[in-house]
Order: structure tokens, then C-alpha cells, then sequence
């Protein structure tokens, strides 16, 4: 008596399986994703050509706020912004206070960031826990103030400079130190063989191997200094030491129907920190994500 064994009946469940895999392949992307991302770009980008276009306006077209262009385009907006009021003054402040908030950040913090993270005791991690609280808590203007006029810098570039410093070193030692301690240790103990102290192994050996994360670093801290409002408004009494944000802020004062100046003036503020980030934006995606990633 034989029998007969029947082969299993063929499904199409794989064939089903593999074209949902190709459909939802990591990678893919669907009509919905492009139409959700040509939204959220028409939500930045409209606004963006908005201000552009009413930049060249005159005073009368500048009235209706479309994006039809204008019928001549006036350059000379820009040129009046420059000659009205104390532009000039503000942009130098603007550039001192920056440049000023950067080195200081990345050479404290940096500094700050590796002796956290090469020496583990309870000193250092209650600092660091500190530190980390620090970039949830709110900042008080009212002590701040109180410090800086015992200090003398109440009002002065100085003081702005230690208080936006205040408020990036959280954050900026954060990344600083989820980089620095994925850096073998076998880099400090060899340089301590060859009679390196801590001082020169920081500089020779561990600070030009934060190239990456220094870069986001600065990128960052640019904006936030360039763009900075707040602090200005509540220290710094005296025009003498405002700067671009602050402007804007008097500008529309005293131009507050003519928008074809205010949006110059908006152009003129922003242009700056667009241009960095641009030029910096990979350095900014890579350096944020080297001190996530364990070797």
C-alpha cells in the first residue's frame, strides 16, 4: 500500500510579505510624508518671502502685507536702516557679545567637562547633577541683577557676557562631557608617562579631538547670543549696549507703519545666524550625535 504525501499548498503570504516590506522599507517614504513635509516648509518659507519681499517695498506697497513683489525694488531700505538710529553700534555689539559668549563657553565648559568626566567622585558628580538640574530651572533676573551691580558689571557687556554664559554651561558641558568619555583613557596614561600634567594633556591631546563637538558647540552658542533678547532687556539700562534683537524692538518704535523698513531691519538681524547655521548645520547634526553613539 503506498501513500501518497501531498506538498503543502503554496501561499501567496510571501509574496505579501515582501511587498509590505518593500512598502514600509526603513527609508520609505509616502505621498502623506511629502505632503506633511511641503507643509511644515510653506509654514517657515512663506513668512521667510514675506519679509523678503516686503524688505524692498516702498512705504505705501508695504501696506498690504502679500507677496506679490514690488513694482521697483528698493534697496535703498537697507541703506536707510544703516543711516537711521544706531544700527552700526547695535551689529558691533552684536558681534563682541557673540564671539565674546563662544570663547568663553567652549573654553570653560570644555575644560569643566573633562575633569567631570576623568575624574569620578562625588565632588564632580554632584556638580555635574547640579549643572543638569540648572538647564530645567528658571533663570532669576532679580539675582542675577544684585550680582552684577556687587560685581560692577550691572549694565556693561562683561556682565552680559558672564550671564548668557551662565545659561548655556548646562547644556554645552553636557556634550561636551558624553564626547570626552567615549576617549579612551589610554591617550592621559600614556602623555602622563612622558611627564604630561593635566594642563597639557587637556590642550595637546583631548581639546583638538573635540573638534566635532567644538563645532556644534559654536553654532549653537552663536545663535543664542546673536538672537538674544531677554537678557539685554533686563540687563543692559543703556541703549549704548543693545544689540540687533534689541533693535528690531526700537525700530518698529519708531517705524511702526512702515514695514517695508522694519522687515530691512528684520533681514539685516537674521542674516548673520542664517548664514552660520547653514554653514554649519552638518557640524551641528554630527556633533550632536558623536557623544551618543558609544565606541
Amino acid at each position: 500500500m503506498t501513500s501518497t504525501v501531498q506538498s503543502p499548498r503554496k501561499t501567496s503570504g510571501a509574496p505579501r510579505t515582501r511587498r509590505a516590506r518593500q512598502r514600509w522599507r526603513p527609508g520609505y517614504a509616502g505621498p502623506g510624508t511629502y505632503l506633511l513635509a511641503l507643509l511644515i516648509t510653506a509654514v517657515f518659507v512663506i513668512p521667510l518671502l514675506l519679509v523678503v519681499i516686503t524688505s524692498f517695498k516702498t512705504d505705501q506697497e508695504s501696506k498690504v502685507l502679500d507677496l506679490v513683489p514690488p513694482k521697483v525694488w528698493q534697496f535703498g531700505n537697507y541703506i536707510e536702516v544703516f543711516t537711521t538710529g544706531d544700527t552700526v553700534r547695535y551689529l558691533l555689539n552684536s558681534v563682541v557679545l557673540s564671539t565674546s559668549v563662544v570663547a568663553v563657553s567652549v573654553l570653560v565648559c570644555s575644560m569643566a567637562a573633562f575633569v567631570i568626566a576623568r575624574r569620578s567622585s562625588r565632588v564632580t558628580s554632584s556638580v555635574y547633577t547640579y549643572l543638569l538640574v540648572g538647564m530645567i530651572a528658571p533663570f532669576a533676573f532679580i539675582p542675577a541683577i544684585r550680582v552684577l551691580q556687587l560685581l560692577g558689571l550691572y549694565g556693561t557687556l562683561p556682565g552680559l557676557v558672564l550671564v548668557d554664559v551662565a545659561n548655556q554651561m548646562p547644556f554645552i558641558i553636557m556634550i561636551y562631557v558624553g564626547f570626552i568619555k567615549q576617549l579612551p583613557t589610554d591617550l592621559d596614561e600614556a602623555a602622563r608617562i612622558d611627564g604630561c600634567g593635566d594642563v597639557r594633556i587637556f590642550f595637546s591631546i583631548i581639546f583638538p579631538l573635540l573638534r566635532p563637538v567644538t563645532s556644534t558647540a559654536i553654532v549653537l552658542l552663536l545663535t543664542y547670543a546673536w538672537n538674544e533678547f531677554q537678557n539685554v532687556l533686563f540687563l543692559m539700562p543703556d541703549n549704548q549696549g543693545w544689540t540687533m534683537p534689541m533693535s528690531v524692538f526700537n525700530f518698529q518704535g519708531l517705524h511702526t507703519y512702515n514695514y517695508a523698513l522694519v522687515c530691512a531691519d528684520l533681514i539685516v538681524t537674521m542674516l548673520p545666524v542664517v548664514i552660520v547655521y547653514l554653514v554649519g548645520q552638518k557640524y551641528v547634526i554630527s556633533g550632536m550625535l558623536a557623544g551618543a553613539v558609544k565606541s
